[in-house]
């Protein structure tokens, strides 16, 4: 094959994803964000599990003692896991803060950064955990879909202020004019 009709090949094929017809929106991600919240506070499995794209992964940071402990779980764990949570608390509330959303420059796929608060009471004691989370979105068959969840525990509050988020560096994943805080 010549260099010319190589070059040509290449240049298409890693041009097909571009052309794709659809493209995830900030909008998509939005209102994947509001109905599974809802959801949670709901306490509704079938209503998160809705919006789990079919090789969902949730991976989770924690520090155990001076380690640091990850874990992975697929979906189906995962669904299972919340499920068999909820049933054993009497109560629970569910919070997200301080969400900013990104579009990936081929509009393809999008990522979202949040603060969540989870309140458990059960057996008359009250817990509450803070979790940083990083999600990652795409379309699956035209339905906006979470992807992957990823993030750590807080300890204490490490959300950055407003004043500490204008001094982080200037590139961001994904940014573009697209991009959003809500």
């Amino acid at each position: 094959m010549s260099r010319g009709v190589y070059g040509v090949f290449i240049t298409v094929l890693l041009a097909l994803p571009a052309l794709a017809t659809e493209r995830i929106t900030v909008e998509q991600i939005e209102e994947v964000i509001s109905v599974t919240d809802a959801a949670a506070k709901a306490r509704d499995t079938p209503g998160i599990a809705r919006y789990l794209g079919k090789h969902f992964e949730k991976k989770i940071d924690m520090r155990h003692g001076k380690w640091m402990a990850s874990i992975k779980v697929r979906r189906d764990q995962y669904l299972a896991m919340i499920d068999e949570g909820w049933e054993s608390i009497d109560e629970y509330n569910y919070q997200r803060e301080n969400t900013v959303i990104y579009i990936a420059t081929d509009g393809l796929s999008g990522e979202s950064y949040s603060t969540i608060t989870e309140t458990v009471v059960s057996d008359d004691e009250k817990m509450t955990s803070r979790f940083r989370e990083y999600a990652r979105y795409a379309l699956e068959n035209g339905m906006p879909v979470i992807t992957h969840i990823s993030g750590h525990t807080l300890v204490g509050d490490t959300t950055p202020t407003a004043d500490q988020q204008s001094r982080l560096p200037a590139r961001k994943p994904g940014s573009d004019p697209l991009s959003r805080s809500r």
